[in-house]
């Protein structure tokens, strides 16, 4: 059976893809054309040549969705789900091509389209894809979210390198009608909830995930065709971001001292309202996103996050509010570990661990990243079921170190410092069991069945002797009660008693007419 042989309907469509394309987007976004975008070191020619290249894409990609017959169900019907009029980015490029080339523009562009190789190979393996309308969703799908997710950026950065506003001709290719610059995220956001409601069968999925692969390779061909023209040394992603904002690439460590133990209600307050701290909790450790409140702050588009456990989120890929604060879910796959994995390994290599969650540690998840020696930082593990009965077992039988909990010598119950134990007596009288009415219980989980009231009389001492009754670490709250009222009584009953007799004995042993 192949690798995807079995697809779980549970997953949606979003997750499915993005989470087995991870390593393809991670590689194009760290490429080194994007680099050099990222630390304004390109040249106008490369980047009108990059410009030229996604216009002959996006005309190809876009030319049947201008066609009001497209939209028929025979045709690209599986498209208008997630289509809009704002997406489409063939008028954009052609009005920076213009701008940017001057009346030649047209030429220009044609010529460096048709001398690039990785180009014609996308056009090609697009006219393919044409003949099935889920593959052409494929396109759709990675080509306008990749420039609403990471256009923001890369459209600043040429901004900054030509100096000119965001979204006037020149760097309109990065600029969606209708959506505030660096609110890209939230398009995204939209746009993953509509291919979500399509219904694709396994087979469209299997066959849609190769056109990804396939696009990915195009464009990371695309992006060395640039690069070759003029190399230059850049800046990785989260190094350029750093740069761009004038904080230090790696994040700062705070210190101990300052570090948070939070739940989840007091993780609701750091939302970065009123300027205050963003912080998020990613598999039990609390992650400060303050210097990324473009963002996570208010009003922006991954703002859903802040203050909440994003855990299920992340590792899914999943936008949707009823995924946030689940500490219940653990992974259920390897993609969704994987995918934990490298969120964790990305947010903390850019933003500092602020503590960790506090939480029920019974309700603790027992899973840990993949490659983790131990458990993080405030992330307690819980041993498996069949490690933790011989391990407790283990534990039972051996000897109390000194000043740990010890045996009780009288009643064999487990105390610490039992007062009998200082007279050396090793009587250890074993209470016996009462006969108790078998009931049918569950084989697993806490409480196995039982009801609390069930459990607090099954821990009550079963078989108390006289022996266990007498030693004072096990008195209760009535027994101490009792004997306290007994010495009282006992005692000014003594005091009487004590004048009465030395009375009668002075009456005995003086004699009448003598005084004492």
């Amino acid at each position: 059976m192949s690798k995807y042989g079995e697809l779980s309907r549970s997953d949606g469509n979003a997750k499915w893809f993005l989470q087995r394309t991870l390593v393809q987007h991670d590689k194009t976004m760290d490429h080194p054309w994007m680099q050099m975008i990222y630390n304004q070191q390109f040249t106008l020619r490369q980047y009108c040549t990059w410009l030229a290249m996604n216009r002959a894409c996006f005309k190809a990609l876009e030319a049947p969705l201008l066609l009001k017959d497209a939209w028929k169900d025979g045709d690209v019907g599986m498209i208008k789900e997630v289509h809009k009029p704002r997406l489409l980015r063939t008028r954009a490029v052609e009005v920076d091509l213009k701008t940017l080339l001057g009346a030649s523009w047209i030429a220009e562009s044609d010529e460096m389209a048709s001398s690039s190789k990785a180009t014609q190979q996308y056009l090609s393996r697009l006219a393919a894809d044409a003949e099935k309308p889920a593959n052409v969703l494929a396109h759709h799908f990675l080509m306008y979210n990749a420039v609403l997710s990471g256009g923001a950026f890369l459209g600043e950065m040429v901004s900054q390198k030509f100096c000119i506003p965001h979204g006037v001709p020149g760097v309109q290719f990065y600029a969606f009608d209708g959506v505030k610059e660096g609110h890209g995220a939230g398009e995204v956001q939209s746009y993953l909830k509509d291919f979500n409601s399509i219904q694709l069968s396994d087979e469209d999925r299997k066959s849609m995930l190769q056109v990804c692969l396939r696009v990915y390779e195009d464009q990371e061909g695309m992006m060395q065709e640039c690069y070759e023209i003029n190399p230059q040394t850049g800046l990785g992603y989260r190094d350029s971001q750093a740069a761009s904002k004038g904080v230090p690439a790696a994040p700062e460590k705070i210190p101990d001292e300052e570090l948070l133990q939070l739940d989840l209600s007091e993780l609701h307050c750091y939302t970065g309202a009123n300027d205050s701290r963003i912080v998020v909790s990613l598999g039990g450790e609390l992650i400060d996103l303050t210097s990324g409140a473009e963002l996570y702050g208010p009003g922006c588009g991954y703002h859903l996050f802040a203050g909440h456990d994003v855990t299920k989120c992340l590792a899914t890929m999943s936008l949707e509010p009823a995924d946030l604060d689940d500490l219940d879910w653990t992974p259920t796959s390897d993609e969704d570990q994987h995918t934990l994995n490298n969120w964790l390994e990305k947010l903390k290599a850019k933003y500092p661990v602020a503590g960790s969650l506090k939480r029920d540690s019974s309700k603790q998840a027992a899973t840990l990243p993949l490659g983790m020696i131990g458990p993080p930082e405030g992330l307690r593990q819980r041993a498996p079921a069949a490690e933790a009965a011989p391990a407790a077992a283990a534990a039972a039988a051996a000897p109390a170190a000194d000043g740990a909990s010890q045996t009780c010598p009288i009643s064999g119950k487990e105390g610490v410092g039992c007062p009998m134990s200082m007279f050396g007596i090793d009587v250890k009288t074993k209470p016996k069991a009462k006969a108790a009415p078998k009931k049918e219980e569950a084989k697993t989980g806490f409480m196995k069945g039982k009801s609390m009231i069930a459990h607090v009389e099954d821990s009550k001492p079963q078989g108390e002797s006289f022996i266990y009754k007498l030693c004072p670490l096990h008195w209760d709250d009535n027994t101490t009660r009792l004997l306290i009222a007994v010495a009282a009584i006992s005692w000014v009953s003594g005091i009487f008693i004590g004048w009465n007799v030395h009375r009668q004995w002075m009456q005995w042993t003086v004699p009448p007419g003598t005084s004492s």
